[in-house]
């Protein structure tokens, strides 16, 4: 026995090592497929996190934007009352026409205003959602990372504070800039409707060539049409208490201005808002048309 081994020692050490070293391989090659899996596996759980994250934040954005309109409305009310002009002609005052005129021009102004600044105050907020909603996705991915404790700070939290800061930028919007937007759209209308005779029936046609021709006035960017648009959402770029940077507050505060004045003065941001807006008044005109059938409708069973 101890003969023939001596005699195939060769052969039984190559067998040896042929063996050893084919175990070893298959188990680098177990563990190699069993970090793949892991991988993959990980990967696959952070894209669905992510996605339902995404979802989650839309809904938000969604919920978000339709508690805010309500706001604007107050506000466009406000500005362009015509009710009281309404009520104001029941009495039949001396200035009649004059008061037509000026009913004609509100309401002009009320409805493209209401267009311009319900698709405004919607990609807005969107932004703002998606920014802060960005950094408490990398918050959160970063505590369970790191076991961090989620009172805990870390380098991409946000406070509360400063959220609440932030966010009182789309307040700044609807109280100041929107404002300042429905006078110079009032200045826009007088020049392009005050010409129309009350008089003269008004086709869709001619609504819509005038409606084109306010966003000509109103949307007047070179390279980005809807650039003309960008000073009125951050009117105020600043929230009023904040005058220097004092503290880390502060510097996130500012941090995320930054980062919306980025977003705001993108090509991509300025294409979603045009089209937004192109929606809009596509739906104005749709309501117009309806309404201009019914009035067909109307007076042909009258005849």
């Amino acid at each position: 026995m101890w003969a023939f081994i001596k005699r195939h020692r060769r052969k039984f050490i190559f067998l040896g090592a042929f063996v050893g070293g084919s175990w070893m391989l298959y188990k680098y090659m177990w563990r190699k497929v069993q970090e793949i899996r892991e991988e993959e596996d990980k990967q696959y759980l952070i894209s669905v996190r992510r996605q339902h994250h995404f979802d989650s934040n839309q809904r938000t954005c969604n919920t978000t934007v339709l508690a805010m309109i309500p706001n604007l409305r107050d506000t466009l009310v406000k500005h362009l009352d015509t009710e009281s002009v309404k009520e104001l002609l029941k009495s039949s005052p001396p200035n009649k026409l004059d008061i037509w005129e000026d009913l004609k021009i509100m309401s002009f102004t009320r409805t493209v205003a209401a267009v311009y600044g319900a698709c405004m105050l919607s990609v807005m907020l969107r932004v703002q959602l998606n920014i802060v909603s960005g950094y408490l996705y990398l918050d959160a991915v970063h505590s369970s990372t790191n076991g961090i404790k989620p009172e805990e700070e870390t380098k991409t939290s946000i406070s509360p504070r400063v959220q609440e800061r932030y966010l009182s930028l789309v307040k700044i919007f609807i109280e100041q800039g929107f404002v300042d937007f429905i006078h110079h759209l009032k200045l826009a209308v007088m020049k392009e409707v005050g010409s129309l005779s009350l008089k003269e029936p008004v086709s869709l046609d001619n609504l819509s060539s005038v409606f084109s021709h306010l966003r000509e006035r109103v949307e007047c960017g070179v390279d980005k049409p809807t650039q003309a648009l960008y000073p009125y959402l951050l009117s105020s770029e600043r929230v009023p208490d904040l005058e220097c940077l004092m503290s880390p507050w502060d510097e996130q505060l500012e941090k995320l201005v930054g980062e919306t004045r980025d977003v705001f003065e993108s090509s991509d941001f300025h294409t979603v808002l045009k089209e937004s807006i192109d929606r809009g008044f596509h739906c104005v005109l749709d309501g117009l048309a309806e309404h201009y059938k019914d009035q067909i409708e109307s007076d042909g069973k009258g005849g």
